[in-house]
């Protein structure tokens, strides 16, 4: 790929992120416990824990591609 198209890229990945979080937040605030309804404390923990982990490492991910199509737009060519 072209430099240009490589840059690109990697700033639409690194915009990627923007979603992500958005989606993280609306999940938390979907299994937090309010008095209106929601899931019990338990499952609502066990939520937490798995969406952090599941966001997490998918931004990880994300920024990974983000940072290597940014060095192979300047020419630096590393494997991880």
């Amino acid at each position: 790929m072209t430099p240009q198209t490589n840059r690109l890229l990697s700033l639409v990945f690194a915009a990627a992120t923007v979603p992500l979080l958005a989606l993280y937040v609306i999940l938390m605030r979907a299994a937090t416990p309010s008095p209106q309804g929601g899931m019990e404390p338990t499952v609502a923990t066990i939520c937490y824990i798995a969406f952090t982990v599941i966001f997490s490492a998918l931004t990880i991910v994300v920024l990974n591609f983000s940072r290597q199509l940014g060095r192979q737009a300047k020419g630096e060519f590393t494997t991880p």
